[in-house]
């Protein structure tokens, strides 16, 4: 189906589902959002493409809209965690069967390392650990929040210090041998890692208390006698989901990783193992109805290809675990539609964030030369990471049909990043077409805590023109380094002309996103800037100039320190010397109007 227009507006919300709530995964993008973007460029049958899949909603939602879904990312994780999300139908009587047997066989067991001596003081019944606050700044004295059988506790009313006969009992347990395998690896050097290596934890098994250590390990080796591998795998997606809150990243006010970073905080706690992995099955956002969803909304459309011929027969579900530079598993000018989410420059660092699971799951680590990344540690600076996104957007545009459309969604406050995105999506060829701001499914940490950050992704549309379409230009989009000027041109910015610079820019989005909204923050007059400057270099190739350095084109470049960069800092300053606008606090917040408008 060939559509001649893309989305123009903001997919409006709807709830949250369990399906993709069933193991954390970075950057994952509206399932409803992609849904109708899936719907809106292609028609039943046809192929979508996600080459950077994550946690596989592209993928599953290609899937309920039938649509056949081609799949590929390179970090294995990513993989496991997209092939168990799209996989249906799944036999759930089997599953919980499955996951009786474990219980029966080993929850009391389990379940005694956290038993506490005192009894409920609201029935009498036995105490267990919901949770120890047993971190360093704890200083010794930690602090359980119990609960008993009959489930009292649960509003947090049980808590008090361990007694010493209780903190006894731990160190008891922590002496005996862990019965069964756990991963001992070495962590390695890298941008993330070293935060805990400055911490003083060199290995993944230090993460987790003794006793976590030991309950994980009897878990872990009950799931391997599992003999049907689809409810095996499932069994480890749950798994794989409980180990990053039960180990020594969590404390009580914030979840582990949440930063997208590793932290061990002075305050963590030490959960109750057991509890935790039977809420990952049985939980509202658990694996069973997690897959109870895509059971009812798939049903047994999910066909899984080995190649792309077998997809093009029967085939609707390909998945495969490579570089998005080498997609050559793909042949050209056969994909209807791609909808991806690229790295964001260094912001994620996948390979290193998701050690802590592919060490349990026993995955390989050997990825890491593909990886696009911006990472000291690998040896891979903006440039490689350009490079490298160059290569892949190249491999999308080979592998689309013409006439076809691409959407990528981004988010960053890095202009250096937007620039390399931007770039690799000109040098494959893109015509872009429109952006369209989109409110995330939820606000990740930077979004949430900093107010110089983008507060909605991006979601570009761009489309392959026929072999014959002239390109309008092939300059290349300068980055930050020139981005920021002193001073401002008295003449009249135009786009076609030599005479345009950022601070133009920033001012003509803030008036014009202004007299249509009246009142704007700092963070939604960023987004329109970022918006304007990508139209402005994008279509007509880069207009910011300078008195020197003419290219042969007659285009002059400003060069500037690679410390100078168009952000939010900026915009506020060119915003505060131009009368134009009023600065003005609300409720703590502050948002800017017109002068002519107050």
């Amino acid at each position: 189906m060939v559509v001649d227009v893309p989305i123009d507006h903001a997919i409006p919300p709807q709830r949250d589902c369990a399906r993709y709530k069933m193991h954390k995964y970075w950057a994952g993008k509206p399932w409803y959002v992609v849904s109708e973007y899936i719907r809106h460029f292609t028609k039943e049958g046809e192929i979508v493409l996600d080459p950077f899949c994550g946690g596989g909603v592209v993928g599953c939602e290609a899937l309920i809209n039938h649509r056949k879904a081609v799949l590929n990312d390179l970090n294995p994780m990513a993989v496991f965690i997209t092939k168990n999300t799209c996989l249906s139908p799944v036999d759930l009587d089997l599953f919980l069967m499955e996951f009786e047997k474990i219980r029966v066989h080993i929850k009391n067991e389990i379940m005694d390392m956290y038993r506490l001596r005192e009894k409920c003081p609201l029935c009498g019944g036995s105490l267990y650990a919901k949770h120890v606050v047993r971190g360093p700044a704890l200083n010794g004295k930690w602090v359980v929040e119990a609960r008993c059988l009959k489930e009292h506790g649960r509003s947090g009313r049980i808590r008090r210090l361990l007694t010493p006969e209780e903190k006894a009992d731990i160190e008891k347990i922590e002496a005996r041998e862990i019965p069964f395998w756990y991963p001992n690896d070495d962590l390695p050097d890298g941008r993330e890692i070293m935060r805990l290596k400055n911490a003083g934890i060199t290995r993944v098994h230090q993460l987790f208390t003794r006793r976590n250590l030991m309950a994980l390990s009897i878990i872990f080796h009950e799931i391997q006698k599992i003999v049907d591998v689809a409810i095996k795998d499932l069994m480890l997606l749950a798994f794989s989901n409980t180990i990053l809150h039960v180990s020594k990243l969590k404390s009580e006010d914030l979840r582990p990783m949440s930063a997208n970073s590793y932290y061990c905080m002075g305050d963590w706690i030490e959960e109750n193992v057991w509890e935790r992995f039977e809420n990952r099955i049985k939980w509202r956002w658990g694996v069973y109805e997690g897959k109870r969803e895509t059971n009812r909304l798939i049903g047994n459309y999910f066909n899984p290809a080995q190649d792309f011929s077998e997809l093009s027969r029967d085939g609707t579900f390909m998945l495969s675990n490579r570089p998005v530079q080498d997609l050559s598993d793909i042949p050209e000018s056969s994909i209807d539609y791609c909808f991806t989410d690229p790295p964001y420059g260094g912001s994620i660092q996948y390979s290193e964030l998701t050690l802590l699971w592919r060490s349990w799951l026993g995955m390989e680590g050997d990825f890491i030369k593909d990886e696009i990344i911006v990472n000291d540690f690998q040896k891979k600076g903006e440039q490689d990471f350009e490079e490298m996104l160059a290569q892949a957007f190249g491999e999308i545009h080979r592998v689309l049909k013409p006439g076809r459309w691409l959407s990528v969604t981004f988010n960053n406050r890095d202009q250096k990043v937007w620039a390399a995105l931007l770039n690799a999506c000109k040098k494959a060829g893109f015509e872009k077409v429109n952006i369209v701001p989109q409110k995330p499914l939820g606000n990740s940490f930077v979004q949430s805590w900093t107010g110089y950050s983008l507060k909605r992704d991006l979601i570009l549309n761009f489309k392959k023109q026929p072999k014959n379409y002239a390109v309008k230009s092939t300059n290349l989009i300068k980055g930050a380094g020139a981005m920021k000027i002193t001073g401002i041109t008295k003449e009249t910015p135009t786009l076609q002309g030599h005479t345009i610079y950022m601070k133009d820019i920033i001012l003509g989005a803030a008036l014009e996103y202004l007299s249509k909204n009246k009142k704007a923050s700092l963070p939604e007059l960023f987004e329109a800037t970022v918006i304007k400057w990508i139209d402005a270099t994008y279509d007509r190739g880069n207009g910011y100039t300078s008195n020197d350095n003419a290219d042969p084109c007659g285009c002059k470049h400003i060069s500037l320190p690679d410390d100078s960069t168009f952000d939010m800092g900026y915009l506020e300053q060119c915003l505060a010397e131009n009368p134009a606008f009023h600065r003005v606090k609300e409720n703590k917040n502050i948002f800017y109007l017109l002068t002519n408008e107050e």
